[in-house]
């Protein structure tokens, strides 16, 4: 019981402290070491978060200010809340004010809703409250910003998210009929056809499935689900959760099917499975280039024997001997 105690205090300790303008890079180093230490953590500190977010809409606690993610220049990132808000906050004003004010400045800065849409090409797409999508090839994003919601739907396609910290507006994902519920990180989400992933580089999402209840992941953890089976969780190395953008993709035993799909949307036409190597699996990764050098990388691979035409990609498994 003492330890739960601790654990409570100590992240009582953390959010009055990330909550102090003056607070330096060591202090919120300090913390990320603190959150990823154990999953009991993180669950102590979301709790003492969500209660304050209540009390904040009740209108009976001051508002958060904004929280940058630890890989952002946290300095810069002070000096910048603070130029937004020195011509609106006077000396004197009590808190009313303030919370009136605050609101007043993140309605001015929401941009109205725009898409955002890739074709052959990734695409880096800074937002207004600082975060960055890392939008994959053949993707479709669209973002809103609208009052205390931070809401973006990726409706086809792949995407990076890292997402600029501010517990009082909550930045929300949305992929067809799944969800993912930002509280603060580094994540990668997948949305293709019957396809859904989300992987975690860094901090924590709540990710809600398709006909199934909410599920917290934090560094390390990916969800996957395909149309409406139960979705499913693995290990996977933080460095790797967005490894395309690193210009490569990365399989561990996974179902030739699942590296067919990938090579679908990057090659832009169905590449097609006989039944023979629909039961082929594969480890291992590709380097994405053009169609020949991926199809070629896939058949060095695995023996498999793959013809292309304009239209389509068959794959067939080569019979043995």
């Amino acid at each position: 019981m003492k330890a739960n105690t601790d654990i409570d205090e100590k992240a009582l300790h953390w959010f009055v402290a990330l909550r102090d303008e003056a607070a330096g890079d060591d202090v919120w180093f300090g913390f990320q070491s603190w959150l990823e230490a154990s999953p009991a953590h993180a669950l102590a500190y979301d709790a003492v978060e969500r209660l304050w977010v209540d009390l904040d809409a009740a209108d009976t606690a001051p508002v958060v200010a904004p929280q940058p993610a630890p890989v952002i220049d946290f300095a810069a990132a002070r000096d910048r809340r603070a130029q937004r808000r020195r011509p609106w906050l006077g000396a004197g004003l009590g808190v009313a004010a303030s919370v009136t004010l605050a609101v007043g400045l993140w309605l001015w800065m929401a941009p109205n809703g725009q898409t955002y849409a890739t074709t052959d090409a990734p695409m880096t797409v800074a937002l207004e409250d600082g975060s960055h999508v890392y939008l994959n090839r053949h993707s479709r994003l669209d973002v809103r910003f609208d009052g205390d919601r931070r809401a973006v739907s990726l409706a086809e396609g792949e995407a990076a998210f890292d997402v600029v910290h501010d517990p009082a507006h909550p930045f929300v994902v949305a992929a067809g009929a799944h969800q993912v519920e930002v509280l603060g990180t580094a994540f990668n989400v997948l949305n293709h056809g019957d396809d859904f992933a989300v992987a975690v580089e860094r901090g924590v999402v709540a990710v809600t499935p398709a006909k199934a209840p909410k599920v917290r992941l934090t560094a390390g953890q990916a969800l996957t689900q395909t149309a409406q089976k139960t979705p499913a969780l693995a290990a996977v190395a933080p460095d790797r959760a967005s490894a395309w953008r690193q210009g490569v993709l990365v399989y561990r035993d996974r179902p030739l099917g699942d590296v067919a799909d990938d090579l679908s949307r990057y090659l832009d036409k169905p590449v097609v499975l006989s039944t023979s190597a629909r039961a082929l699996r594969f480890t291992g990764a590709l380097r994405i280039g053009d169609e020949a050098v991926m199809l070629q990388q896939l058949q060095d691979f695995l023996p498999i024997r793959i013809d292309a035409s304009a239209n389509a990609v068959r794959v067939d498994a080569r019979e043995a001997g």
